[in-house]
């Protein structure tokens, strides 16, 4: 017994579930080295993890959607029109104040999942989520969905290690109310440049003093428009194996642990989305095809996004809108990461730029969070959106004690969500 026991638990972990993170990770990759967002790529890796489900006895089915392809198109875009506004200062100054304020509105509205402006100016494709329920008897005291995303993520300079290096991780004390959220500061410059452009409506002429302060209220603006026109005009997708194949091969595991024991007043929703890499569209598109059925007061979010490369967080989402975790959830989190030494480092990570599909949910009005793994010094994960996120850098133990993370906190949430005290 003792061997038997040996044999199945390697390095703290099921070794059965290890290689099936591992051997799945690697068939997709192999097979969809290139999921970009709305891809055929994208979709045939849903239907690989579609094929993982129904061999273990769920059915699932895949549920469409229309949206856009490439989110730093979509931030050159934006960023890059208020760019040009405020090239027009000195000689067009209502048409910079055009722009600029059409810029500022349309990516506040954009990030928070609110209203599309100058993304509808793009070509909207088809894409897909792989929903996959176990449902409730009768109508569900409490649904806990669990998003991972298939799709890959596009690379540029911004994520290149010699630029993390030197430009990742905290900025300075004082400057952190500047610097923390780049994408946040260069939108509210736009909003600051609209008004520099309406004070030189009213100053005719003598607007030209003003230049000095339209120049320094620009450079964010631009900084954006470079870098992420850069990554637009690449057109280069990385493996994606930590980001997010690891959070996809969760799901299977999750449900086939949960389901045994679910209570019978639950229901669990395990999706695979697409489009997370693009602007979140898949979880935005199911939250807006869900919103009659999925009730915000008996429905909470769970993301799963990167869980190796990097120290086990939670998500404090928002790169303009700000979304802090609620109370009772941050208790939760709080009581399991106390639960277990492996996890009495876990806290929360305040993002600075980006998000999860759970960002879009928490737009919507839901309550939830994502796990994801971070490294603290660089604030991204390791191999974070480069072309070293392949299946040979993942670190499958801290998948797996993610895994575990993830079904205890589920477990929590039941216990506080319901009558249910003593599940798991």
């Amino acid at each position: 017994m003792a061997r038997t026991a040996q044999m199945k638990v390697v390095d703290g972990v099921d070794a059965r579930d290890r290689r099936f993170v591992g051997d799945l990770i690697e068939r997709i990759v192999a097979e969809c080295p290139k999921r970009r967002a709305t891809s055929a790529s994208e979709r045939r890796a849903q239907e690989m993890l579609q094929e993982v489900l129904q061999g273990r006895g769920f059915d699932s089915e895949l549920v469409p959607f229309r949206y856009n392809d490439d989110l730093y198109t979509t931030l050159a875009l934006h960023f890059g029109l208020g760019t040009l506004g405020s090239s027009l200062f000195a000689v067009a100054p209502a048409v910079s104040l055009a722009l600029h304020a059409t810029a500022a509105i349309s990516y506040h509205g954009d990030s928070a999942h609110r209203f599309y402006l100058l993304r509808r100016l793009q070509q909207w494709q088809e894409s897909q989520n792989l929903v996959c329920t176990l449902p409730a008897e009768g109508e569900p005291a409490l649904r806990i969905v669990v998003l991972a995303h298939a799709d890959a993520a596009p690379t540029g300079w911004m994520f290149h290690p010699w630029f993390l290096q030197r430009l990742g991780g905290p900025p300075p004390r004082g400057l952190r109310w500047l610097l923390g959220k780049p994408l946040k500061t260069a939108t509210y410059s736009q909003y600051l440049l609209a008004y520099l452009d309406l004070l030189g409506l009213l100053l005719g002429p003598a607007r030209l003093a003003l230049l000095p302060a339209v120049a320094a209220a620009s450079i964010p603006g631009l900084i954006a428009t470079v870098l992420n026109g850069q990554i637009a005009l690449a057109d280069d997708v990385v493996p994606g194996a930590t980001d997010d194949l690891s959070g996809c091969a969760a799901l299977p595991l999750l449900a086939t642990r949960m389901a045994p024991r679910k209570p019978a007043d639950v229901e669990l929703v395990f999706v695979a989305t697409g489009c997370e890499e693009a602007g979140r569209g898949g979880a935005m598109n199911l939250a807006r095809q869900r919103r009659d059925e999925w009730g915000r007061e008996n429905t909470v979010i769970l993301g799963l996004d990167g869980l190796a490369n990097g120290d086990l967080t939670w998500l404090v989402e928002g790169e303009v809108v700000r979304h802090p975790t609620p109370t009772w959830l941050h208790d939760a989190l709080q009581s399991v990461a106390r639960s277990e030494p492996r996890w009495h480092d876990v806290g929360p990570f305040e993002v600075p730029a980006g998000g999860s599909d759970v960002a879009a949910f928490l737009g919507a009005g839901y309550e939830g969070t994502c796990l994801a793994c971070i490294d603290l010094e660089l604030e991204t994960p390791r191999n974070y959106h480069v072309h070293t996120d392949t299946p040979e850098n993942v670190d499958l133990v801290q998948v797996l004690s993610c895994v575990d993370f993830a079904e205890k906190l589920v477990d929590e949430i039941i216990r506080r969500r319901t009558s249910h005290p003593g599940l798991g």
